[in-house]
């Protein structure tokens, strides 16, 4: 399937809209994730600009489908001489590779009309800066709250925001990634999985810094990701055990 990482309730309220438009494409016909970060995008309360009331999405046409679709014609049975389970497994292996290769390359060709409906699989900033924060999902929303407090400090830094997950923006995130001495990849989970992608995405990727992470519905202050960005940049940071006191 298709994923897309919403920031914000805008980003949400669009990108289901336009996931249909990618989708339903007849060189695509996949389902879409649209993912949002709990709590933070679906249990808080945000303006949106809604779409015209005379807007509509295109209606579904099944006979643009890259499968016959299901009619009197083409009923809903499948007939076959020698059915899967009892012919051998070797044939029920065969078929499930030949669909992930299909499914995988049907990923790839949603590229072009990702990049057209969400403007880009991925958002930057300041991609000339020496230290980069990359980021998905909620976590960008602090990032650009972090990068505001590093300015009124005489800090630079920029911001890549990925938007699209599958497919995945590796050469989008090569280039503006290609000058930064210091990645940050901060994250609302405790793995650490975009941080993975990103180090196995770009060369050098001793630059990735996977972190900070938290988990379980807990908020992260962007003072946590200036402070992580002052370490690796070794200036001294401000203990932050009695902020809010």
């Amino acid at each position: 399937m298709l994923v897309w990482h919403a920031e914000t309730a805008q980003d949400f309220f669009d990108w289901i809209l336009k996931g249909y438009m990618v989708s339903e494409e007849p060189d695509v016909h996949l389902p879409l994730a649209l993912c949002c970060d709990g709590f933070f995008v679906t249990h808080t309360k945000d303006v949106v600009n809604l779409t015209p009331a005379d807007m509509c999405l295109p209606p579904y046409d099944p006979y643009r489908s890259p499968v016959p679709c299901m009619d009197m014609e083409c009923p809903p049975v499948r007939m076959m001489r020698d059915p899967f389970i009892m012919k051998s497994n070797y044939i029920s292996y065969a078929t499930h590779a030949s669909w992930q290769q299909e499914v995988w390359a049907a990923v790839e060709r949603s590229r072009k009309h990702t990049i057209k409906w969400i403007n880009g699989l991925i958002e930057t900033e300041n991609i000339d800066a020496e230290v980069l924060i990359v980021a998905s999902g909620t976590a960008v929303s602090q990032g650009r709250e972090a990068i505001r407090l590093l300015e009124d400090e005489g800090i630079r830094c920029g911001l890549v925001k990925v938007k699209s997950l599958r497919p995945w923006p590796g050469e989008e995130i090569r280039e503006a990634t290609k000058n930064a001495k210091h990645i940050i990849v901060p994250e609302f989970n405790v793995t650490g999985w975009l941080a993975k992608e990103i180090k196995a995405t770009i060369p050098n990727s001793d630059r990735v810094n996977a972190g900070p992470r938290v988990c379980g519905g807990m908020t992260m202050p962007p003072e946590i990701i200036v402070s992580e960005i002052k370490n690796l940049l070794g200036m001294r940071t401000m203990s932050l055990a009695g902020r809010g006191s």
